[in-house]
């Protein structure tokens, strides 16, 4: 039995279930959300594949039900960028990040906050294919969006790190320590001096601070970063 047929046998079962499950919804909806669901869900577990096939199963029903416009295209177009992403496949990402980006900031807005975790996704992306400059832009963008949004939060410092990440692809160290120094600083606020969210940033400072010709700093930092992994951290200072 072929991907697809499997996939239509499947969904007829659950589809079943779901009426019991839930209460009636409008003509369309309760398969969208399922096929939504179980692209995420396959994703979180790592089931590219299969992922791909439910996000595009779930655009199409998206566009039936809802019209090309509609909300639930936007995130199931958004999921499958997220697909293609950790399938390594850049450039086709990279085009359904920007189909999703185009919709949702004409609805919501260009400074909405889901408009920036999709911005952050797409930095990502470019990234990925080194495209830094452009990358700097989007996530300098995400930060402005984060830091209205959010203020001192976990997710206003990792876009402060992967600003300094950016920077310091670029070679640009003495911009990027500054940049690194407040995620991490941000990070130790909001999430403690021992999460692992941490010692990743600790880890960038530490090779942003050896470029700069600071090795001894850099030990520190890397030394401080290897404790928190094997969950004995060392003190700050």
């Amino acid at each position: 039995m072929s991907s697809r047929a499997q996939l239509n046998n499947w969904f007829r079962v659950f589809a079943l279930l779901a009426l019991l499950w839930t209460t009636p919804a409008a003509a369309g909806e309760a398969e969208w959300k399922l096929l939504f669901d179980q692209a995420s869900l396959h994703l979180q577990r790592g089931n590219v594949e299969q992922a791909e096939l439910f996000a595009r199963e779930a655009i199409a029903e998206a566009e039936r039900s809802f019209g090309r416009n509609s909300r639930a295209v936007d995130q199931s177009i958004a999921t499958l960028g997220l697909v293609l992403r950790f399938a390594q496949l850049y450039p086709e990402s990279e085009k359904e990040l920007r189909r999703a980006l185009a919709m949702r900031e004409k609805v919501l807005g260009p400074r909405a906050a889901s408009v920036g975790i999709l911005l952050n996704n797409l930095a990502d992306v470019v990234q990925a294919q080194k495209k830094y400059a452009e990358a700097e832009k989007l996530h300098r963008r995400v930060l402005s969006i984060f830091e209205k949004t959010y203020g001192d939060d976990p997710k206003t410092a990792a876009s402060l790190n992967n600003l300094g990440a950016v920077l310091q692809a670029q070679e640009r160290y003495a911009d990027a320590e500054p940049v690194l120094r407040r995620a991490l600083a941000m990070k130790e606020k909001t999430l403690g001096s021992n999460n692992p969210s941490v010692a990743h940033t600790l880890n960038n400072l530490a090779q942003v601070l050896d470029a700069l010709g600071r090795k001894a700093e850099a030990e520190k930092l890397a030394a401080r970063a290897a404790a928190i992994h094997r969950g004995t951290p060392a003190p700050a200072k």
